[in-house]
């Protein structure tokens, strides 16, 4: 099958479904449905297409996806089923996020510290996109537009980035050879950045400073919520505007943890890999990027929330005993399936 699908993602219904009329040729559908029946639904759609026009015609089906539907994994499942099929999985053009720039840096520099779920959406959205158009920027000031401009570039390293007024059509958008899928599985900065160790240091033409921080030993559940109070808050250490990776937690040993913070707004979720995955990371994989931030300094004070040698060995079942601040995991069960976070 040729490339012929684009997705539409946003916060806002009405700004993907704007978007959305200004790029389609004439097919277009919403789906509002768990990524699964979604992917299902479009696949359904575009044998439609190819039934009604011929698999060769030059046709283009445009999708909205519902607010909270996770465009990545749809993306990918029809990725997946292309290649299963066809054995090419360049079935997606591209993934547009569209997201409304003066809210955005509400979200990043505000000390708003309630609004979670959109934070996790706008990680998502951000950077899982092919192409990131950004609406509503004149009430920013130059300095703030620059600032966002270059954290959405070290978000979403793979994206091109462009104000929503210049999409008039699908010509505006850039080429593509089906290939968006393959971006969404490993695109993201903080994947690349934890992968390889790419994106690190600061950019002389910015004040953004990213750092991977790595350590096979497992945190202290009471020095590392002192960290994160004390050590992570904005000004202290320069202003973390993103961080993400996976943690080991001593006090729960069964677990590994997912890290994301968005501005002023911290997750630290289990993960569904139990760490007796074999594929479960070890110890502590996380990057940082954030505005002027003390790498030196923001270490030191992760190491010192790491389990000392007699702590360690002291083992898991007086781990299991300490004092642990964080909201309470669900058990893990031995007998269930790993799946990835």
């Amino acid at each position: 099958m040729s490339p012929v699908i684009t997705l539409v993602t946003a916060l806002h219904q009405e700004d993907a479904d704007r978007v959305a009329a200004r790029i389609s040729s004439g097919h277009r559908m919403h789906v509002a449905e768990r990524a699964l029946a979604a992917a299902r639904a479009i696949a359904d759609r575009t044998d439609q297409l190819d039934l009604v026009c011929g698999p060769s015609a030059e046709h283009g089906l445009v999708v909205t996806l519902h607010p909270g539907t996770d465009a990545r994994a749809v993306g990918m499942l029809l990725a997946n089923a292309a290649r299963a099929e066809t054995g090419d999985d360049r079935v997606l053009r591209h993934v547009v996020g569209v997201l409304r720039a003066d809210d955005l840096a509400h979200l990043l520099w505000s000390d708003v510290d309630d609004a979670f779920v959109e934070a996790d959406r706008v990680a998502a959205l951000v950077e899982y996109a092919t192409v990131i158009a950004l609406d509503r920027v004149g009430p920013l000031s130059g300095v703030r537009r620059r600032a966002l401009v270059a954290l959405l570039h070290r978000l979403a390293p793979q994206a091109v980035i462009v104000a929503l007024p210049t999409i008039r059509s699908a010509a505006d958008l850039p080429a593509s050879n089906g290939g968006a899928a393959r971006v969404l599985a490993t695109g993201a900065g903080w994947m690349r950045a934890l992968s390889s160790g790419a994106d690190t240091g600061r950019e002389v033409r910015d004040d953004l400073v990213s750092m991977r921080y790595r350590e096979p030993l497992p945190f202290h559940p009471g020095r590392l919520a002192a960290v994160i109070e004390q050590d992570l808050a904005a000004g202290v250490n320069g202003r973390v505007l993103r961080s993400k990776g996976f943690f080991r937690l001593a006090s729960r040993p069964d677990h590994v943890g997912s890290w994301s913070s968005v501005g002023a707004m911290l997750a630290l979720d289990p993960t569904a890999n139990p760490s007796w995955d074999a594929d479960a990371p070890v110890g502590q994989a996380l990057w940082f990027v954030g505005e002027r931030l003390d790498v030196r300094a923001i270490e030191r004070a992760l190491d010192g929330a790491l389990l000392t040698p007699d702590e360690l060995l002291a083992g898991p079942d007086v781990w299991r005993g300490w004092a642990d601040p964080f909201p309470v995991w669900p058990a893990v069960d031995p007998a269930s399936e790993h799946r990835h976070d």
